[in-house]
């Protein structure tokens, strides 16, 4: 089957020029399986991303010609142009969340490495058991839940929702690659140890330089290998736990912000607001109100 052979669509059997209206279009498996016998047959999307989630059952799926098992608790993230196809056991169920590449623009220009990251195409299988693919169904299922009302604001939720989820596919596809590079992997041992460290030192404002001459290592490899495995520079790591710091406490507090800045080791709370607004787009009076 060559490429221009291959139909396209929005969603399944509805032709390109039928787009879909929504940020978000979200559906359970069987909604479109179950009257096809189960069975999709080979297609792509050009514009859109889909995100699944076999809740129970399974089948086997063949994405640009290569097959994999599907069982309960297997998560599939299939970027644009993806070729494939499905062969579901019958009565499977769980999601597929359909997302126009337009919707998930604000990720990347937040993080420009997600672009490639949702550019590969992922299955994961880790069982209908694991945390993490619990708290993906409970994700998909709000989802699911605002794609059938019509409520106010419901495209900026809708939004909201797709972005969540492909967030969810990110850091799964992030903890793939470091599991993939052996869990004796020299540089998986590396960043996990610096992550280690962070969590313990993020207050104290150490400089990169001495967090990797604590980790035997210089901080240009530091920060090279946190790049490969995180998709993110070493400093990212530090500012990143300050910023969650920060956001929890502006939040679940009502501490004055130069507290808080004196708290999570700055110096200068003015110093603290202009780290704070360059990383969150707004200062941190202006957050916590929004808050």
């Amino acid at each position: 089957m060559t490429l221009a052979s291959v139909p396209a669509y929005w969603l399944y059997d509805e032709p390109r020029e039928q787009r879909f209206p929504d940020a978000l279009h979200i559906e359970r498996i069987s909604a479109r399986s179950a009257p096809r016998d189960w069975r999709i047959e080979p297609h792509r999307h050009q514009d859109m991303a889909q995100f699944f989630l076999i809740a129970s059952g399974g089948g086997l799926v063949r994405i640009d010609g290569v097959e994999h098992r599907l069982v309960a608790g297997t998560a599939i993230l299939l970027p644009p142009l993806t070729i494939h196809d499905f062969n579901f056991d019958p009565d499977t169920e769980g999601f597929v969340a359909s997302v126009a590449t337009s919707t998930l623009i604000p990720l990347f220009e937040a993080e420009p490495a997600l672009r490639g990251i949702l550019g590969e195409a992922f299955v994961d299988r880790r069982g209908p058991e694991d945390d993490s693919i619990v708290e993906l169904a409970m994700t998909m299922e709000a989802a699911l839940a605002e794609f059938a009302r019509n409520r106010g604001s419901r495209e900026l939720a809708l939004a909201a929702h797709a972005r969540l989820i492909a967030i969810w596919f990110v850091r799964a596809a992030r903890s793939h690659a470091v599991a993939a590079s052996g869990a004796n992997d020299a540089r998986a041992v590396l960043v996990r140890r610096f992550i280690e460290r962070v969590e313990s030192h993020f207050h104290t404002h150490e400089p990169l330089d001495a967090y990797a001459r604590d980790l035997g290592v210089t901080g240009p490899h530091l920060t090279r290998v946190c790049r490969e495995l995180l998709g993110h520079s070493a400093m990212r790591v530090i500012q990143g736990r300050l910023m969650i710091e920060a956001r929890r406490d502006l939040v679940y507090t009502r501490s004055p912000v130069s507290q808080i800045a004196f708290r999570l080791g700055f110096s200068d709370p003015a110093y603290f607001s202009r780290f704070f607004a360059a990383r969150a787009g707004m200062s941190p009076s202006e957050y916590r109100a929004a808050g």
